[in-house]
């Protein structure tokens, strides 16, 4: 665990948060509780999107603050066992010090637990292994109208079955190539769209 850091931030300039959401109103936040560091990580989910991060970058530099602010990106998978917006020339170009990412989608309306544990898992060991990633995003967060396809009970069900071989390669691989794996608050304990049960389940396979 580490406190006092937080590397999964995002800006208006992707449309990832509200006009409020500028750079130096982020940072003063940031000292209010009191953080000793922060990333600022937009998404990056298709090429194009690049050159607001210019802007960013520009944003970041113009802060005086005791606190450390690196400046980095949130990458996506495009589509199912598809590839990041991402390479290291892009890397090397723009100079992000801090890359989080992974899965965002279950890919599948299977109504079967094990196929989409299996899915999942091969994406987070795809992120896990990538030398470019600094952090694994958020694991088993999905978008509202994704949850609904399921009951709560299902959920609850799911994440109680994930194999253990699949927990301990994920904690193999992460220590092996120092890829942190986020524990996000917003995203999985504050998600109204996962029941309590669900949320207790998770924090077991977490521990």
């Amino acid at each position: 665990m580490r406190f006092g850091r937080d590397y999964h931030i995002h800006t208006f300039y992707q449309r990832c948060g509200n006009e409020t959401l500028t750079v130096p109103n982020i940072i003063r936040k940031a000292e209010k509780c009191r953080l000793t560091s922060i990333a600022i990580t937009d998404h990056l989910n298709r090429l194009e999107q690049l050159e607001a991060f210019k802007f960013i970058k520009v944003d970041i530099e113009a802060v005086e603050t005791p606190i450390k602010v690196y400046f980095g990106t949130e990458l996506n998978f495009q589509g199912c066992d598809g590839e990041f917006a991402y390479s290291d020339s892009i890397h090397e170009e723009y100079g992000f010090e801090v890359v989080i990412g992974g899965i965002h989608s279950t890919y599948t309306d299977t109504e079967s637990k094990r196929e989409l544990l299996d899915l999942q898992h091969r994406h987070f060991m795809r992120t896990l292994e990538d030398p470019l990633l600094d952090v694994l995003v958020h694991p088993f967060w999905f978008p509202r109208k994704e949850v609904e396809f399921h009951s709560p009970l299902w959920w609850e069900e799911f994440i109680a079955e994930i194999p253990q071989e699949y927990i301990d390669a994920w904690a193999e691989t992460s220590r092996k190539n120092r890829c942190a794996i986020e524990l996000n608050v917003d995203a999985i304990f504050f998600y109204p769209a996962m029941s309590a049960q669900f949320k207790a389940n998770y924090v077991d396979m977490v521990q």
